[in-house]
């Protein structure tokens, strides 16, 4: 949502978009979308959008934390 603040707390949500994983990795969405295409972030994609797994963002925020 544009210009608006991106929530992605809601546990019981499955996946997040590149919008709200970069949001909560604190990444660029352009970062992101090239981690989604090389493969280092797993996403689904269907009807035009990415969906990436929750599962997937907390993998990455551990493997990044310091």
């Amino acid at each position: 949502m544009p210009g608006g603040e991106v929530r992605v707390e809601d546990k019981s949500r499955k996946a997040v978009t590149v919008v709200e994983a970069a949001e909560y990795l604190g990444l660029t969405r352009s970062t992101v979308q090239e981690m989604v295409d090389r493969g280092v972030l797993k996403a689904d994609k269907f009807a035009g959008a990415v969906h990436i797994p929750r599962e997937e963002v907390e993998r990455i925020e551990r493997e990044t934390a310091p």
